[in-house]
Formats: structure tokens, sequence, C-alpha cells
């Protein structure tokens, strides 16, 4: 997108190129077209782009929330087949879907441990229905001096497994009717961490000897769960930086992919992600000239989750020539900016108050949770109306703008 010729909208706001939007959508079935596509709602957190990647995906199965109370949301608004991928000790929103499961939905809970199953057991039996569950995997892969992988699930091999199943088997309410195995390490690991450069060999050797040991350990692990009978709805695993290594993962149905579609700031310090396009950010104001060389901008903290480093941070994505000081960083309320001197003059960008700069945040969805709506682009430099079933609208709604607020 020509961002130069770009109407800025009122800022601070947050954008969308649709060509890049359409682009990413294009990328990611053909990567996936051996596989159903699952979407990482926490990536997209707007049902308005949630349903344009879905009607414009082949493959599309269902969702994958991130809380109990937003997949109560999703059901509300007509979503179906949806996978919540935490564990949920909240039995009021639990029981809030059943409104929906008796109706034909499909609603899919994680878990990795008896506690949790207990939970969901009893607000089953409570009102007398079966609730489906997914056992997580921990594809994570332990070395001698080194935990390569997140620590999410118990659930690392079979004595594991055994050991959870003989639980359920004890509960009358539960069903086993799903596995899931999601390679963090492979998917959401970047080669290039910023000021990190020495780091990226190793990472790429851990990354490949992971790849041989997650499709062992899951296809393992799903085979075990077949021979004792389970009738599995699906296999989930994957990420948007593994699509090509768990699409052709013989074990494996289905795989969820967020992040691809906005090509967020973090991702592009993956190797995985280079064919994609940077499709989401954020424009904030020029409001000061503190000094000949400087200016300021207004709002600006969008720091993503995670362990604290650059790569956490926004990132500049027009003009050019800007860099955010170090000793300030993205601020609360205000982002200092310096004007890298050039040797040809006409490179350097002229900003006067009132004028915008054009960022990117570091993680997907994160985004949507400081701004309203997302404001749509296509190449023209306009606001765009957008195609499909969201129609006649230059704008997408975040959970935001709706008034949600899920954790």
């Amino acid at each position: 997108m020509d961002f130069a010729h770009l109407i800025p909208p009122k800022a601070p706001s947050s954008w969308l190129d649709m060509d890049a939007l359409d682009y990413n959508i294009k990328r990611v079935n053909q990567k996936t077209q051996a596989v159903k596509l699952r979407l990482a709602t926490k990536s997209i957190r707007s049902l308005d782009v949630l349903r344009y990647i879905k009607n414009n995906s082949p493959n599309f199965i269902g969702l994958m929330s991130y809380a109990a109370d937003e997949s109560v949301y999703l059901l509300e608004n007509g979503f179906d087949n949806i996978l919540c991928a935490y564990p949920t000790l909240d039995m009021t929103s639990v029981a809030a879907t059943f409104k929906y499961t008796k109706q034909g939905a499909t609603m899919i809970w994680m878990v990795d441990r008896p506690e949790q199953v207990e939970v969901l057991n009893t607000v089953a039996k409570a009102h007398d229905v079966i609730i489906e569950v997914c056992l997580d995997i921990n594809m994570s892969m332990p070395l001698p001096t080194l935990y390569f992988g997140t620590k999410r699930s118990a659930l690392m091999g079979i004595k594991d497994m055994k050991k959870l199943l003989k639980h359920v088997k004890k509960c009358s309410n539960i069903k086993v009717s799903a596995a899931m195995g999601y390679e963090a390490q492979i998917a959401g690991l970047p080669e290039h961490l910023p000021g990190k450069a020495l780091l990226s060999p190793a990472i790429r050797l851990l990354k490949n000897r992971s790849q041989k040991q997650v499709s062992q350990r899951r296809r393992s692990i799903v085979e075990y769960l077949k021979k004792q009978g389970y009738m599995l709805k699906l296999v989930n695993g994957g990420g948007s930086g593994s699509m090509d290594f768990t699409s052709c993962q013989p074990e494996v149905t289905e795989i969820t992919v967020g992040s691809a579609y906005y090509k967020p700031a973090y991702f592009d310090y993956m190797d995985s992600m280079d064919a994609f396009k940077p499709a989401a950010g954020f424009v904030l104001p020029v409001t000061r000239q503190p000094e000949k060389g400087v200016i300021t901008c207004h709002g600006g903290g969008f720091i993503a989750s995670g362990a604290t480093g650059t790569d956490k941070a926004p990132v500049i994505h027009y003009p050019k020539h800007l860099s955010v000081l170090n000793d300030e960083g993205f601020g609360e309320v205000q982002t200092p900016m310096a004007i890298a001197k050039t040797k040809n003059s006409k490179d350097m960008p002229r900003l006067n108050i009132g004028d915008v700069v054009w960022c990117r945040h570091a993680k997907a969805g994160e985004l949507c949770e400081h701004f309203n709506e997302l404001i749509c682009y296509r190449q023209s430099g306009q606001p765009t109306v957008t195609a499909n079933k969201v129609e006649k609208q230059q704008t997408m709604i975040t959970y935001r703008g709706e008034g949600k607020c899920f954790h």
C-alpha cells in the first residue's frame, strides 16, 4: 500500500490494508489446503474480520477461542464449531454454551489435568448434558539443560495420557472427542530476534530437531487414543509459523492460523513468514516538535505481551528514516521520534504538527484491545468498502468496539 498517498484517519486509530489481507488469506489457503482450517480468534479479535476470512477460506472448519465467555459470544453471533484453546474454570460461561450445543452446535473444551475435567463434569451433570473435551498434548522439547517450548500442558507422553484418561472414565458427563498438539516453539518462535543474531543458527537447529520429535510424539499419542477406542473428531496442530510443516503431518486433520492474516511486526523476525504482507497497524498524530530533528506523537504505548524485549515493541512503518528514542520508546501517552539525517535531503520526511506516522504492532490480536474499529484501505489510498458478507462499511469493528473484553 502506498502510504504516501493515504488519507489518514483521525488519529490515534488503527488501519487494515485489505489488499494485504486478501493476499495473506490466499497464501494461508495455499499452504493449508491439505487440512481443514481453524481461525485463532485471539489473533483476530473482530467478528467482522473473522467473517471476512471465513468467507474467503474454502477449508474453513471453525474457530479456536481463547476464553469461555468469548466462546459464548461467538456462538451468540452465529459461529459454530468452537474449540476453546485454554482450560477454563468459568462454570457460568460453560453452562451458557449448552443452549447452543443442544441445538446442534459443536463446543469443545481443552483439558490436560483432572481438576479441569472435574469442573466441566460438575457443570455438565448439573445441566444433564455431555461435554466434549480436547486433550492438550505438550509438544515442547525438554533437553538436559534447556526446555525448548512453552509451559502449558501436563500431558507430555502416553504415560501422562493414561493417568488422565483413567480419571476421565470416572466422569459420566465427559466425552473425549479431540486432541491438540500445538508446536509453539516451531510456530511462534522467531529465528531473527533483534540484537541476538548469534542465536539464529541455534534456534534453526532446535526447530528442525523439534519437528522430528513433534512428529513422533503427537502421532504416537493419537494412534494410542484411537487404539483405546476414542473416536476423535479432530486432531489440531500448528500455527501461523508452522503451516508448511503441520499441514503435511498425517495425524493432523486441521491447523489453527491467526497471526498470518495481520502479519504483525513480531513475525518479521520469522523465516516462515517472509511471504506474507503487513496488513494491520495504527497511526499516531504528530502533536509536538520539541527540537530540530525530533517530533513527538500522541499515544503509542502498545507493547505486546510476553517476555519484555525489542521484539515486543511496535515498529515505525511509514515514513522511513524515523526512529524511536531508546530512552523513551513507545510511551504511555506520547512517543518521541528522531528524524535521521540522510545524504539526500529529499529522502528525509517532512513532518509537521498534524501529520501522522504509520506504525505496526508486535502481536496480532492485541492491536484490537486498543481500538474500537479497524479502518479499511485498498490500493487507491481511500477508505474502502469491504467485500463479501461484510458489506457497505469502511470499518471492521473490534471486540472492544462491541464493548467486549475477554481474558
